[in-house]
């Protein structure tokens, strides 16, 4: 049976997936709260505040992570059969290979520039690598939507 939200992967499906998802996703967040609270990540604020900002913070994302991994996406109305067979996977494909000869060349020229930099400037290797991941990302977005709107 087709349900909006799915049933589960286990329990031969007796479960809405949703409702598998939330208490988990829940206790997830409250365990990382703590954490993050036990850890000293606020530095001086209150670790019972940063705990529960971190709490509610990541409840969601945790719920979603779980229930992406016990959903069956057969039980879903409206879910795709093949999704991997699809036209929008089709245009992705052709993004993402794109985006990689992107990457590619401006990684190359990115590389001969800071070659050639005086020793004097300094570039912080993580600032540089979130650089090259928000261009890739930007690369596979723009060749995305072109290919959607080619058809």
């Amino acid at each position: 049976m087709r349900t909006r939200w799915g049933r589960t992967l286990f329990a031969k499906g007796r479960f809405p997936a949703i409702a598998v998802a939330a208490p988990s996703g829940i206790v997830i967040g409250a365990v990382l709260g703590l954490l993050a609270a036990s850890l000293g990540v606020g530095g001086s604020a209150s670790p019972i505040l940063v705990g529960v900002v971190f709490a509610l913070c990541l409840t969601f994302p945790s719920t979603m992570l779980v229930y992406i991994l016990v959903v069956d996406r057969s039980t879903m109305a409206g879910a795709a059969e093949r999704p991997e067979e699809s036209v929008e996977s089709a245009w992705y494909d052709k993004a993402a290979a794109g985006a990689l000869t992107d990457i590619i060349l401006v990684a190359g020229l990115a590389a001969a520039v800071l070659s050639f930099l005086p020793t004097r400037y300094s570039v912080d290797p993580g600032l540089l690598m979130a650089g090259v991941l928000g261009f890739a990302s930007l690369s596979v977005a723009v060749r995305y939507l072109l290919q959607r709107l080619r058809g």
